[in-house]
């Protein structure tokens, strides 16, 4: 029985291994595997989100994919109401959702159109620009 849990652990870390090109033949699947870029090799654009006062508070520009992944997993777990502070606090970062938490001027309205605005980025939904449908 060790002898089987050496093996698959074997088999696991060959597999974390570059795979290598597919072949064409019997058994080949139809497709390329997808390559998805290493975080080093991601530069990160950040647009304004909201203003306290004058400091800027922003959010990445695209988001990436798996954020919106994580929150759909969270909001099925617990719910939209209690995973959408985990979605804040990874999209504007601590130091932004800290400042969110104990901005005094913040209006119930404010909070709620920055909570819609990160949710529909995340979810890969665009804000509709001014005079276009």
């Amino acid at each position: 029985m060790a002898s089987t849990t050496a093996r698959t652990r074997q088999t696991t870390a060959a597999r974390k291994r570059a795979a290598p090109k597919p072949v064409s033949g019997t058994g080949a699947l139809d497709f390329e595997p997808i390559r998805i870029d290493s975080d080093d090799d991601v530069v990160e654009e950040r647009v304004p989100l909201f203003y306290i006062g004058t400091t800027e508070y922003t959010i990445p520009k695209d988001i990436p994919p798996g954020v919106g992944l994580e929150y759909l997993r969270l909001a099925g777990e617990m719910g939209q109401e209690l995973a959408a502070p985990t979605l804040l606090a990874r999209v504007l970062g601590e130091d932004a959702y800290e400042a969110l938490e104990k901005s005094k001027g913040l209006k119930d309205e404010q909070l709620r159109r920055i909570i819609q605005i990160v949710v529909d980025l995340s979810m890969g939904r665009r804000e509709k620009q001014e005079g276009k449908a």
